[in-house]
């Protein structure tokens, strides 16, 4: 599979696979959970320390949402296998999902090689 640019920043990256970064997501989405679980029960000094590292966490999360949508789709498999990733992050609520996404989304699913 040829790799091709993908942005997410302005700054033109190689794309990675469909599969790995729908990988590298849930892997964020994780960490962003974990994180907020421990700032829900942590004290007033503890929330101060992770509150910086939450609001990391929580742009990495979006800027791998955002190379995901973008990543172009090699095949009908990884197509239907997006598709319904990004069915399951809207349906059940686990992340913010934007509009931006959604068109950067679309437009991957334009380019399918036929």
């Amino acid at each position: 599979m040829a790799v091709e640019p993908a942005c997410s920043n302005g700054e033109a990256q190689e794309a990675d696979s469909v599969v790995s970064l729908i990988a590298a997501h849930c892997h964020a989405m994780a960490e962003l959970e974990c994180l907020g679980s421990h700032l829900m029960h942590a004290g007033e000094a503890e929330a101060e320390l992770i509150g910086p590292r939450l609001d990391a966490v929580m742009k990495n999360e979006t800027v791998i949402r955002r190379q995901a949508a973008m990543a172009p789709v090699a095949d009908v498999c990884e197509l239907k296998m997006k598709a319904a990733y990004f069915e399951r992050l809207i349906n059940n609520g686990w992340c913010d999902v934007d509009v931006d996404d959604l068109h950067e989304l679309l437009r991957s699913f334009v380019n399918l090689p036929i």
